[in-house]
Order: C-alpha cells, then structure tokens, then sequence
C-alpha cells in the first residue's frame, strides 16, 4: 500500500508541531506565535518563510501569512461568474423566468456550496489556524461570513488564494452543469 503523501509546510516537523501548540487561540493576536517560545533560528526561519515579527512591547509575536476570506462575496462572484457564462450560451435566446430561474438560482446555489466544502476542506489541511473574522458589535451575518485563515508559509497562503479564485469560476464547458442547464432550456 502507498503511503500517504505529507504536505511540505516549508519547515521542520519540529518547528511545525511548536506552532500547532503554542499559537495564541484568542483574542487579537490569534494566530500569532509569542517570540519568547521561539529561539533565534526559528524565528529565521519563520521569517524567511514569510512570517512578520511584531515587536509589540507587552507581547513581541511572530505573526503568520494570512488570508480573510468573505463567503458571501465570493459566492456573489460566483454567480456573477456562471450568469456570465451563461448569457454566452443563450446567443439571443430569452432568459428564463418564474420557475426556470429558481431552478438555475438553486444549481447555481448547489455548485457554489459544493465548490465551497472543497475549498474549506483545502483551506483547513493548509492551515495550522482558522477563526471568523468580524466584531461581535457588528452585523451577526458579517461574522458568519468572514474568515480568517492562518498559514504556515507565505507560500501556502498565495496557492490557496489563488485556489479560492479558481472556485469562484464558471463550471467548465464539459461540466455536468451545462447539461442539467440545457435540459433546463429544453
């Protein structure tokens, strides 16, 4: 049997399972490492793989690459994206109205959710932290919408960026989805 693939973080294990233990869980440094548990080599190293140092006076950290992520935006640019690709495909042909758009909102909804399990799946196996964002003075649904990823390596950070951008996308042309779309036209 083969053996599972490990994920290249950029560092030792040793320096990786540090981070995984001694990360603050809350308050506004979440995600950061104290630079006290750190020695100057790991700091180096941190450094290099894109880390900032924060030489806060009543609590130096080590802050990690980082992503905000808003759901809710890039669901609407998902839309936005396969309306797009649609409006392509209809070539004059009249949008669909009553029950043929519901039908279409709810494939569009059903591919972006999908597309979205994925990426959080990514997201959460490339990240050593993850928290949502937002004040708890603000709009309850701006919490629940933004989250904060927190990545091992600036690296790891602009491939799941650029992950989140490729599920934003149309389906491709030889998606299943073009078909239950032109069943639906039929």
């Amino acid at each position: 049997m083969e053996d599972k693939a490990e994920l290249n973080f950029g560092l030792d294990n040793e320096l990786k399972s540090q981070i995984d233990t001694q990360h603050l869980t809350e308050g506004a440094l979440f995600g950061t490492v104290p630079q006290k548990v750190l020695n100057p080599d790991d700091t180096r190293q941190l450094e290099r793989l894109g880390w900032v140092k924060r030489d806060y006076r009543d609590q130096p950290v080590m802050e990690p690459p980082q992503a905000t992520l808003d759901w809710d935006h890039l669901s609407e640019r998902h839309r936005d994206e396969v309306l797009h690709a649609l409006s392509r495909r209809l070539l004059g042909r009249t949008p669909w109205v009553d029950n043929q758009h519901a039908i279409l909102e709810e494939l569009i909804d059903s591919i972006w959710e999908q597309r979205q399990e994925e990426i959080r799946v990514l997201l959460n196996a490339w990240a050593f932290a993850a928290a949502w964002a937002g004040h708890p003075d603000h709009n309850d649904r701006v919490v629940e919408s933004r989250q904060t990823f927190y990545f091992y390596s600036a690296s790891m950070r602009d491939a799941a960026e650029k992950a989140v951008e490729l599920a934003v996308t149309a389906p491709d042309d030889d998606d299943e989805f073009w078909k239950y779309i032109q069943a639906l036209g039929d």
